[in-house]
């Protein structure tokens, strides 16, 4: 599946029922993001988000594996929102070297991705561009937070 068409896609269903579930208030931009590959190799492992959400600083603290990609390099992180909602689209992705094993790899990392203020949902995913394995979605409300892992 290619990645733009899928957020685009997603977006547009954001959009779509962003008068029906927005909240009226300004947007949760992203001030900063950063992940570091704490391993990699040949193999495949499975692909795995653990998603914790810090409401007292805005953050969001992402563990998990890359897995299936024939991709190398780093990882990075991309994100998108729909503007007059407060639900973001996080994609964690392999960025390609020109100097590579012919195998495939894995990547276990750790992230964080700041927000101006707390999003509803937030969405991640694993890309190297085609998307690879599951979406992890955390849900967020005044009173608790929600954590599902759902195959998008």
């Amino acid at each position: 599946m290619n990645r733009r068409i899928f957020l685009s896609g997603v977006s547009s269903g954001l959009v779509a029922a962003s008068g029906c579930l927005g909240s009226g208030t300004s947007t949760p931009d992203v001030t900063d993001r950063e992940v570091t590959v704490v391993d990699r190799g040949c193999g495949e492992k499975e692909n795995t988000a653990s998603l914790e959400y810090d409401r007292s600083i805005d953050q969001l603290h992402l563990e998990g594996v890359v897995s299936g990609t024939t991709n190398c390099g780093g990882l990075d992180i991309s994100y998108t929102n729909n503007e007059p909602s407060d639900r973001v689209i996080v994609e964690v992705i392999v960025a390609d070297s020109a100097e590579c094993p012919s195998c495939t790899r894995y990547y276990d990392y750790e992230a964080t991705v700041s927000f101006r203020e707390t999003p509803s949902v937030v969405v991640v995913f694993h890309s190297d561009p085609k998307l690879l394995g599951d979406g992890w979605t955390v849900l967020l409300d005044e009173s608790k937070t929600e954590k599902s892992t759902e195959t998008m």
